[in-house]
This record gives structure tokens, sequence and C-alpha cells, in this order.
């Protein structure tokens, strides 16, 4: 920038001793212009590529930071963290630090240049030195006074923005809830409300900026004119030469672009001052279990186990564990009873230390578990979670996650021992086949049956398996069971049992009551001497005969909103604090976001209200349409674009109204001896001046306006559109590649709409009004100015080529990036558990690095091409000095014609320098613009016809009729020729073993696919003729994992009716038998919902999920293995209930529990993906089939034959 700062010396050298004077040859100082332009250009260059990759080397460090920062916090942080969020800061809010990092090197290089300049100002003329000084302090003082109110609407307007992203992340990650009751139109309308949110937000602080960045830019073009008026009167009085006016003029706009650009520096450098506090909040973040300093590594250990009266508690005031005490001997297998949220997986989650006791002393081998590291404590400790999460690798990779090491054969010897090489091999790419994301393209059984194979394969000395075969069939389990008891020789098991069959293990049985040991034995002692475990493991006997529990209907009179549930706070408060806690599986208090200081609150309440109106239809954006079309958006809002790019124009006539202003005074007032033109010049360049500053005001408002509106309706059309898309997309794209789209995507066009455009469209718009004024002053100097042109157009032609590649690369590097976060977030427990952290941290900063390399790439191109337009302009300036020398002495032209053309060439290409950050910003959005647009343009797998029908009710028959089916991303056939009548109200169960095809049966009737042929009928119509979301608004739906969405446990109960009344809640809660935990929690039924219902047990999940399903008063329920992790007690209760709501309606049931299915009307026995026999219970004993042996092994398994 120095280099520039030179360029007006030679220029006024030129003026005053080779034009006018006379005095010296024009040769020797074109030739210096020329060789500080070639000078610039090299450390143009320099500044660019080594300022950029210093920004995207400290965003890949910020970005590697927060990873291994996450990597490291415990499950209790966690728990106050919602996975939307934390991508919003690893995205949007280091994406903003970046930004400003990029600005950096021109923002010295610019105050270099003002320092020199203000040096040489006040060398030649010190009066005049003094207009240009004195804006400097107005300047400073003009940032500092709007940036109190910048600060705090940027962080409110962040805070909203990754609400958003926690909105999207839940609805992708419970999408079998959504879509299995129909409620993309409710998750839209959170969605919406949302991002209606975050516009108000967005326009608030939009209006605060447009005043920073009208002032900032209006100072500049006052000094201008104070120069025109000052300089000129000094000129006429002989005491500056036209030369040095024609330097001060130069200075002037030199300062007064990178100015402009500083405005809207000033106005981001608040947005990323406020993603660095919410950065560095998060970082701050300590884990509430850490290692001391004198932790030893564990002696080799033997496996005894001591809880010496422990005490232990989610949230303050509400203990789980109550001076529990017990005592586990080496290779003792100890098996840990009692009912849901009673303390038993707190109990598994204590030993390894995911979370810490709050008194009392865990003791591993006699040594006290806080005096070990936590890394040798874990490597002795092997945990099968409740939750089977797998990643979206290689089964190969999966098995061998926590031992990467590990040869095929030990990975196949583990996966024989877990009961999962059967299936395996059956795929077509054998352990190498790639799982979807979590898992989820694999059924429940077959991802418990891998996670227990991840488990067995460390060889631990303590096994901790926390209801580890629930989603398995008896046949599966009871292989698996002895497999264990051959495994588990010489090593300590903890086993947490819902079922009878995995007592068969335990040497020892602890039965658990409120958190407190309340017996201990084995099964036959313990059925003499407890009530509560008779309670327990008397179901499976009792079953068949449990009397029902008293009828407890839902009204289907009309909906009354109760007061209770008017308390009930949403997530998406203005600034989210942490709420609730509670007991159960190793969950805790939540919150979505880290705490604002006091300071950052006071200055929001200083603020003023967020109640913009956007006036666009939502309804009718997020209505279906055969194309997208970036153009059709923004035709939509084609009055309000009209506006501000007139608002644009008038910004920039008025702007290139100062250097005629200049010409005139320097002609007709200084030349010619006229102090009435010169001060008419000065006034007129004054009120220009004066005019600009509203004209900008109106003008960044305005565009911000309609950029936000304009943002608004692709939010709402974007959402709506993943909201339409079927199963299949959902499970061929991670979660990250789709908050892609909402988060990074939306960002880049946001930071196009919002600071680029302006900047563009001023910057290309004072081009051509530059060229019309040089044409229009001396079309013949013009061509001489323009003849470089042929140079700009090549060199342009070269760029938008390359860098059109680099983008589009960088563009899929940071999705990979987004993806590989997201997954590590949501597995974080795992590799906590498998002490996978430093691994993950090393992939992840690959991944990223690999980003930051591709944008590195692009930014080599930018540093070439921009200092080459740096150069043209140099260039420019020498031939138009060289040409013009000769007019003037030809009388052609006279010299403030001259003075105007130098000073346009400084107009003319300063856009084009100014539109690098808006060309990066345009590139980003371009290739954003392209994914989103493929996004947008993905068919629907499950398309609506033309005229849907709509059913009033439901009898609920169900027929397939010669049905193939097989999953997009595998030829593997699941059902072949699949025939299956299903009478109304119905109750049928579908058991066979795990990947017989049950589970989609139940997403064939939800149409989460469609058949790749047959034909299946509701009430005798083509399921595929009637309103998609209409039919499933009439089904009750819980599937094998059971999702529960931030909020309240009301909320989450009246999902898919939220004007229920308190009254219709409760009563589902009691009819299903979660009432009694939910009057235990703190605030009861307005007990608050960590993300995914990490605040609870997995039984309690599995209630509340059935409350819901319960409160929607299906037409047909569909119950995938929807009670597998329930103690029988509570699931004994839960049946009798479910035979009550089944009453009347069809009922299909995917059944790994015998029993459960033995209620059934029905039994459907399946096989490879066919019927092989359908009958009652006794039916199907009698005929001596499948069922009848899958029924002598439950027996035999469970010890009742």
């Amino acid at each position: 920038m120095l280099i520039s700062a030179v360029v007006p010396i030679v220029e006024r050298t030129v003026i005053d001793k080779v034009v006018i004077a006379r005095t010296e040859p024009l040769a020797p100082w074109l030739t210096v212009l020329i060789a500080l332009g070639i000078l610039g250009f090299a450390l143009s260059f320099v500044r660019r590529y080594a300022g950029g990759r210093l920004a995207f080397d400290v965003q890949h460090q910020i970005r590697n930071s927060i990873f291994e920062h996450l990597q490291r916090l415990d499950f209790a942080r966690h728990d106050e963290l919602a996975t939307g969020q934390l991508v919003s800061r690893a995205n949007s809010d280091v994406g903003l630090v970046q930004g400003l990092l990029s600005f950096t090197p021109l923002l010295i290089g610019n105050l270099a240049m003002l320092v020199f300049a203000v040096a040489v100002m006040l060398f030649v003329s010190p009066e005049l030195a003094l207009v240009e000084i004195a804006s400097i302090p107005v300047l400073a003082f003009t940032s500092l006074k709007l940036r109190s109110s910048v600060f705090p609407a940027s962080w409110d307007a962040q805070q909203k923005e990754g609400e958003v992203a926690v909105v999207v992340e839940e609805a992708v990650t419970g999408v079998r809830v959504v879509k299995g009751f129909g409620m993309e139109g409710k998750e839209l309308e959170k969605l919406s409300s949302s991002a209606q949110e975050l516009y108000r937000s967005r326009i608030r602080l939009i209006g605060l900026q447009s005043k920073l960045q009208a002032l900032l830019a209006f100072i500049p073009m006052l000094t201008q004119a104070g120069v025109l008026g000052l300089g000129g009167y000094l000129a006429l009085h002989h005491r500056l030469s036209i030369g040095s006016f024609l330097m001060f003029s130069s200075y002037v706009l030199q300062i007064g672009a990178p100015v402009r650009q500083l405005s809207t520096l000033i106005s981001f450098s608040q947005q990323a001052r406020a993603g660095a506090e919410r950065i560095f909040d998060l970082l701050d973040s300590n884990p509430i279990v850490h290692e001391s300093a004198s932790a030893v590594p564990i002696k080799p250990s033997g496996g005894k186990i001591e809880f010496r009266n422990v005490t232990f508690g989610y949230s303050k005031g509400h203990r789980v564990l109550n001076g529990f005490s017990l005592v586990v001997n080496p290779g003792e297998t100890v098996a840990l009873v009692g009912l849901s949220g009673s303390g038993k997986s707190t109990l598994a989650l204590l030993v390894p230390r995911f979370y810490d006791a709050s008194s009392g002393t865990i003791f591993v081998d006699d040594q006290d578990i806080t005096s070990l590291t936590i890394d040798s404590l874990r490597s002795q400790v092997g945990v099968v979670f409740e939750e089977s999460f797998l990643f979206s690798d290689t089964i190969r990779a999966n098995i061998a996650y926590g031992r990467p090491e590990a040869s095929l054969e030990m990975i196949r010897a583990a996966a024989r021992m877990a009961g999962a090489e059967g299936f395996i091999s059956s795929f077509e790419n054998g352990y190498d086949t790639v799982v979807g994301e979590r898992g989820l393209t694999l059924s429940g059984g077959q991802r418990q049956r891998l996670a227990l194979a991840r488990a067995l394969i460390t060889n631990p000395s303590i096994l901790i398996l926390d209801d580890a075969t629930s989603a398995v069939d008896a046949v599966t389990e009871s292989e698996i069971n002895k497999a264990l008891s051959q495994f588990k020789k010489h090593k300590t098991v903890l086993l947490i049992a819902h079922r009878r069959s995995s007592l068969a293990l335990a040497d020892r049985i602890v039965l658990i009551d409120q958190g407190q040991l309340a017996a201990e034995g084995d099964h036959e002692s313990l059925l003499k001497q407890s009530q509560l475990y008779r309670s327990l493991f008397e179901g499976d006997e009792e079953s068949l005969n449990e009397k029902p529990i008293e009828p407890v209907a839902v009204s289907p009179g009309p909906i009354v909103q109760n007061d209770r549930l008017a308390g009930s706070n949403r997530v998406s408060q203005q600034i989210s604090t942490p709420r609730g806690g509670g007991q159960g599986a190793g969950r805790g208090m939540v919150g979505v976001a880290l705490s604002p200081t006091p300071q950052l609150l006071a200055a929001l309440a200083k603020l003023p209200p967020a109640t913009n109106k956007h006036g666009i239809d939502l309804q009718e954006q997020a209505r279906f349409r055969d194309r997208f079309s970036l153009g059709e958006l923004i035709s939509r809002f084609r009055v309000s674009l009209f506006l501000g790019l007139a608002l644009v124009a008038l910004d920039t006539g008025l702007t290139i109204l100062g250097p005629i202003f200049t010409k005139t005074g320097i002609d007709s007032g200084v030349l010619a001896g006229s102090k009435a033109v010169l001060l008419l010049a000065f006034g007129g360049f004054l009120l220009s001046a004066v005019l600009d500053l509203f004209v900008m005001w109106a003008e960044n408002y305005v565009t911000g306006r309609t950029a936000e509106r304009l943002l608004l309706a692709l939010r709402v059309r974007i959402f709506s559109h993943l909201q339409r898309l079927g199963m299949d997309f959902y499970e061929s794209e991670m979660g990250g590649r789709i908050m892609t789209r909402m988060t990074t995507d939306v960002d880049a066009l946001s930071n196009l709409l919002q600071t680029g455009l302006i900047n563009a469209l001023v910057s290309i718009l004072s081009f051509i009004g530059v060229a019309v004024a040089l044409f229009v002053m001396s079309p013949r100097l013009a061509l001489y100015a323009f003849a470089v042109v042929p140079l700009l157009a090549v060199a342009t032609f070269w760029y938008q080529r390359a860098s059109s590649i680099a983008y589009s690369v960088a563009r899929e590097r940071i999705a990979e990036v987004n993806a590989n976060l997201q997954e590590g977030l949501s597995g974080v427990r795992v590799s906590q558990a498998f002490r996978r952290q430093v691994k993950n941290s090393t992939d992840f900063s690959k991944v990223s690095s690999n980003y930051r390399d591709a944008r590195i790439n692009a930014q080599k191109l930018v540093a070439i091409y921009f200092p080459f337009i740096l150069l043209l302009s140099d260039l420019a300036s020498a031939i138009v000095l060289g040409a013009g020398s000769g007019l003037v002495h030809s009388h052609a032209i006279k010299v403030g014609v001259l003075l105007a053309f130098s000073l346009y060439i400084d107009q003319l290409f300063s856009p084009l320098q100014q539109l690098s950050q808006t060309f990066d910003q345009w590139q980003q959005a371009r290739v954003s613009m392209a994914q989103i647009a493929r996004l947008m343009e993905r068919k629907v797998s499950t398309p609506q016809v033309q005229a849907p029908i709509r059913l009033e009710n439901i009898a609920g028959e169900i027929e397939f009729s010669s049905v193939y089916f097989h999953y997009p991303n595998s030829s593997d056939e699941v059902l072949r020729k699949f025939n299956l009548h299903i009478r109304s109200g119905e109750t049928v169960a579908l058991v066979g073993a795990t990947g017989a095809g049950k589970s989609t049966v139940v997403k064939l009737i939800e149409r989460f696919y469609d058949p790749m042929s047959g034909r299946i009928t509701i009430d005798g119509l083509d399921l595929r003729s009637l309103d998609l979301g209409d039919y499933r608004c009439k089904l009750g739906f819980v599937p094998q994992e059971p999702f529960l969405f931030t909020g309240t446990i009301a909320e989450n109960i009246a999902y898919t009716n939220a004007g229920a009344s308190f009254e219709e809640i409760e009563k589902s809660a009691r009819a299903v038998g979660a009432h009694e935990f939910i009057s235990e929690l703190p605030q009861n039924y307005d007990f608050f919902i960590a993300e995914r219902g990490r605040a609870l047990s997995g039984g309690q999940r599995q209630l509340i999920a059935l409350a819901r399903a319960h409160l929607a008063n299906p037409s047909i329920l569909l119950l995938d293995e929807a009670t597998a992790n329930l103690d029988l007690a509570t699931e004994a209760k839960v049946n009798a209930a479910l035979g009550i709501l089944a009453t009347g309606r069809t009922t299909v049931i995917v059944a790994h529990r015998l029993p459960t299915a033995a209620r059934a009307d029905r039994i459907i026995v399946m096989e490879n993906g066919v019927v092989v026999e359908t009958g009652s219970h006794e039916e199907l004993i009698a005929r001596n089939g499948l069922y009848a042996d899958m029924w002598r092994s439950f027996e035999d398994v469970y010890g009742l034959a």
C-alpha cells in the first residue's frame, strides 16, 4: 500500500514540472511509475497470499481447537450443549473470525498508507493536511460511539442463527419421528418461527450498521470537499501548486475507498468479535471430570469394583444414587436390576468416570478411581451403551474402533462372539460394508451386535453391558449368551438387565431401588424375599394371563390449552440458559448455549426491540415446486431490489460527481482566477456529500432488509423441501452435509448479500460511471486510458475459470468438515469410552486441513488477479499522463481535464480492486447456490399423486401384494414377493431373526419408502394414492430408538397435538406407566429435556415415546420393538395399556420378546423377507414349525421350560 502512496508524489512532479513548467523530460518519470506498479504487484501478491494463508491457518487452528476441546469435555458438559449451536460456532462464528483476519493485512496496509500520506501532506501543505487529519478522530469517535450497540445486536443475531441450526439439527436427527407422525408441518412452523426471530434480530442489526456505514463513508467525502475548497483557495493565492492539489485529491480518493471498506470492516468486526466471544466461551468451559496432577496409571486390573457410600445426582436437589455401596469381586458377573430410572445405568457410567460421584468413593482393584489417569482406567473398561451408536464407516472399522490395529481375524472373532458374523457375511461387501450415519441403515439388533463386538474386541478386564441385547431375538440372544459365558471367564462384568434371559449370565443379582441397594442374591432367593423383584421378573411367566389395568381413554372432544402448559418454556428463547436436570441413565443439566455475561445482558436490554415485519407469505414459499430457480425467488422481491438498485445508482452518481466538481474548480476556478466558480464547485461537492449521506443510509437499510427477506424465504424453501424428501435421502446423506445446506451454504449467500452485494454494485456502477465521464470529457484520452482493457479481459477470463474449480473443491471439503464435526459430536460418548479422542482429533484435523488447502489454492488465484488489476491501473495512469501531457501541450485539452482523468483513473480501477473480497464471497455463494439448487431439485422418492385422497376415517385394513423391496443404496432384497393381509382392528406381531425384514414392513406401512414392485393398500386404496401428510397424521409410531425433542416432557408427549390439555397429557402418561417417574422429576411435566432426551434413561424415553403415540389417538398403531428398554414390571403395565389402546384399531408390533408377540391376535413369522408362518400363538406352537423352535429357545434362555 505504501507503493500506492508514492504514486501521487510522482504524478505531482509530472503535472508541475513536465506538463505545466516543462522543465523536466517525461520518459524517466513514466518509467518510475511503471516500475512502482510492478513492485506494487509483487508486494500486493505477497500481502494477499500471506494474509489469506494466515487467516485460513487460524481458522483451521480454531476449528481444530473446538473439536479437540469438545472431544475432551465430559458427559456432563456435553449435556449442557446443543449440537446445532456447536455446529453454528464451528462454522458461522469461525468463518467470521477468518473473514476479519483476511481483512487485517489490508487494514494494516491502509493504515501504513494513511500515515505516509499524512506525513507527505504535512510536509507539502500543513494547513491543507489539517483538513485531512481532522477527519481521522471524527471517524474514530463515530466508530466507537456506534460500536457499543452493534456488538450486542451482532451477538443476539448470531445466537438466533444458532437456534435455527438447533431446529434443523433436531428435525434431521429425529426425522423418523417427524415423518412417522406426519409432523413435517409442525417442524416447518418451528423453523419458520426461529427464522423469523433471526430475521427480526438481523434487521435490528442492519438498522444500526446502516448508520455506521453511512457516517463513515460521509466523512471522507466531506474531507474531499474541504480539500477542494481550501486547496483551491491556496492555489488561487499561489501557495499550492496544481500538482500538489492533484496529490492531495489523490490521497483523499486513495483513503476514501479503503474507508468505505473500513466502514464495512468496523461493522463486520463487531460480528466477528461476537463470534470470537462465543467461541472462547466454549473453549473456556472446563470438564467437570478432570484428572489430578498426581494421577497414576492403573495397575494391572483384576477387575474388583467397589462402590462405597456413593451419592450422585444430575442436578442439585435430586439424587439418583443415595449412599449406594456394593463390592463386585474379580471375575464376578453382577446383574443390576430395577425399575426404569432407578440408577442402574448411572452406576455403569460412574465406573469409567464419565461422571464423578457427588460424594463417596469408587474403587477399582482397591484404587480410588479419581487417583488414576482417566485413559488408563478406561483402557480396562469396555462399555456397550444403551444406545448403539455406530459411525458412518465400514463394519470392520466400527468393530475395530477401540482397537484400530486389530487384524481381520480378530474382528471376525469378535463379530462371531457377538452373533454378528451371520448377517455381516450376507452383505455383498461383507466387513467392508459401509453403514449409514449412526448405523441407521442396519436394524436395531444388527447395530446392537456390532456395538457389542466393538467392546469385546478390546478384551477389557471390566465389561459393562447396558441392556446390550434388548433388540435381538431369543435365538440370537441365546447364541450371544453362550459366547459371553466363555468370554467373561476371568473378567468382571456389570450387566444392566431388563430381561430374564440376561440373568443367566449373572453370578449375583443386585436389586436397586431409588438409588440404593435393596436386595441381592440369586434369582430364586430374590423371588422369595423381594416383592419388587417379583414384579420385575415374573412378568415373563405371567404375561399371557396378565390382568388388564383400568382403561384410560383419550378424550376425542375439543382440545383446550391448559394454563399449566402455557408456562412451558421453549428452547428458542432470546438467551438460552441451562435448565432442568434429572435422573436416569447418565444425563443431566441441559442448555442450548453458554450463558452471556452480565455486561452483555445489560447491553442487550438497551437495544431497541426487534419488531420488523417481513411481509412474506411463508406458506406460499413452503409450497412444492417442480424446479428451483434463484432468479424466480429473487423476482419476488423485485420492487425492493429495484429500489435498492436505484439507491445504489444514486449513491454511485453522487460519488462520481466529486472529480467533476474538482475539474470545474481547477479549470474554471483556479486556472481562470474565479473565486465564485471555486466556491460554487465547493458548494456543489458539499451538497452532494450531504445528500449521499442519507442515500447511503437508506441504501444500506433497504438492500440489507431485502437480503434478509430473501434469506428468510430461502431458509423456509430449503427446510420445507427437506421435510418432503424421503427417508432414502436421510439415510444416504450424513446429517452434517444436510446441516451444511442450511448453515454454511445459506451463510455464504448471506455474506454476499449483506456485505458484498452493495460493494459489488457500487464498484460496478462506479466503473461504468467513470468510463462514461472519461469519454464525455475527452474521447481521445479515454481511449488511451482503456488501452489496458484487453489485458483485463484476458486476466478476468482466466481467473473466472480457475477460481470456479477451486471454489467447487473448497465447497466439497467444507461439507466433509461439517459431516465429520457433527458425527464427532454425536458419537463423542463412544469416542471417550474407547479412548479415541486423540485419533478422532487427528482425523478431523486432516479433513479440516484439506479444506484449508483448498481455500489457500483459491486465495493464490486472488493474490495474482487483483494485484494485476492494480498494476493495470498504474499502467493506465502512466499512459494517461504520457498522452495527456502531449494533448495539453497541443492545447487539445486543459490541465483540469488531465487532473480529472488522473483522479478518475483511481476511481476506474479502485472499484475493481475492492471487488477482491466481494468476488471471493461471490464464488463461495455461487458454489453454495449450486449445492442448494441440487438439493432443491432432488426428486421426492415418495411423491404425492396429482389429486391425493384424504380419508376422514381409516378402518385400518392393510394388504401387501407381491411386494419386492430393497433399500436404495443396496441391491440386497429385504422383501421378496411379500404378501400379507392385516384385517381392520387386528393386532399383528411380526417376529423373526434380526434382519428378516420386520422393521421394513413398518417403514413401508409408514410409506417411508415405496416398494420396487407390488402394491400396498390401506382400506383397499393404493397407499400411493393417499394424501401422505394426512395419512401419517392418523398413525401412531414408536421407533426402535425413541427420539425426544428439546423441550419439556409435556411438549414431547403433546408433539402431535400442541393444543392438548394438561389432563389429556397426564392421562396418556398414566396409561403407559410414565406418570410415576415424571411426578418424581423436578418441575414434573415441565421438566426440560436435553437434546435427544439425554436427561432421561432409555426406559424413561421409551415411556414418553409411548405416551406420545397414545395421545395421537391413531387409527393404525405401529410399534417397532417399543418396549425393548423397559423392565418387565413396567413392560407388563405398558403392554396391558397397549392392549387397551389397540382395541378397535389396527396394531402392528415388531417383537423380539416372544411373550409380547404371544398377546397378538395373529403372529407373522418372517424369514429372509418372506412370510413363512402365520397364526395365533397356540396355533403356531401346535404346528411345531419355526415359531415353535423360537419359543423353545426362548424358554431355554429364560429358564421356563
